[in-house]
């Protein structure tokens, strides 16, 4: 009993530690600018009100940054997962000459910031006349986050019991049927995960996003978010609501897809 509550302690401290960053970008947006230098600070100011974030939304082009991150996001990771997915399968299910070269290779891949290759894949980009497009970026996206996402579902699909690839054997589907039909479905934890995972990471990143794009109506969200920082002066809560609009699509990927990861990997399987 006494390690649940210890535990539980722990759990919440840890919550904590997460959720007061984002409970303070929360306050900040409620604020006024002069609020924003009062001191000391408040959590809960003096005449709070949604006016930030009613001038983010009509005022700014926030909306648009929102727009295109969203596009990059959601077809980034759609390509990731649509490429990801039968090479995990392969690589976990099937026995070849260089598989283990192969894997190695992946895990090798996956270790390499992507800011090390900045102007390689600025030269390539530039090559296909991607440069300053979201398909550029979103290519630059799926490729980079590949590897990642074959190694992590090749795990999940090496946890599938082989007793269900031997019965969809002598019942007559074919590899790609029984992917479909059977191993998604068991998997679906580990592509809840992935999926979140890639989302959240197209999401935030910058530096590729700062390098690819010129265009400030191709603007991501973190590059929208940046281009309102000024040098001489910074309407901070006007950037704490920004900041707070870019965390909900994020926020509410994560718990449409939250139930994945509680989900038994062969739930259902077994039984079935």
């Amino acid at each position: 009993m006494r390690r649940r509550l210890a535990f539980s302690c722990l759990l919440a401290l840890v919550a904590a530690i997460f959720l007061l960053p984002q409970l303070w970008l929360l306050s900040l947006s409620l604020k006024t600018k002069a609020g924003v230098s009062e001191y000391p600070p408040r959590w809960l100011p003096d005449g709070a009100s949604l006016a930030n974030y009613a001038f983010t939304l009509t005022r700014t082009q926030v909306p648009w940054y929102l727009w295109n991150s969203a596009i990059v996001a959601v077809t980034a990771a759609a390509v990731t997962m649509a490429v990801a997915i039968p090479a995990a399968y392969v690589l976990s299910r099937e026995r070849f000459a260089g598989r283990r070269t192969l894997l190695a290779a992946l895990l090798a891949a996956q270790m390499v910031s992507p800011v090390i290759l900045l102007v390689p894949i600025y030269g390539v980009i530039e090559r296909l006349g991607l440069i300053d497009t979201r398909s550029g970026l979103m290519l630059v996206y799926a490729a980079m986050q590949v590897p990642f996402t074959v190694w992590v579902l090749k795990n999940f699909f090496d946890a599938v019991p082989p007793s269900l690839f031997e019965a969809a054997r002598l019942d007559g589907a074919s590899r790609a049927r029984t992917l479909w039909t059977i191993v998604l479905p068991i998997v679906a934890p580990g592509l809840g995960a992935a999926a979140v995972f890639n989302l959240a990471a197209y999401w935030s990143e910058f530096c590729l996003a700062l390098v690819l794009l010129d265009s400030q109506e191709r603007f991501t969200m973190p590059l929208g978010l940046f281009s309102f920082q000024s040098a001489y002066d910074t309407d901070w809560q006007l950037l704490a609501a920004a900041s707070f609009i870019a965390l909900v699509p994020v926020i509410a990927a994560f718990v449409f897809l939250q139930r994945f990861f509680v989900a038994g990997l062969t739930a259902g399987a077994v039984k079935g």
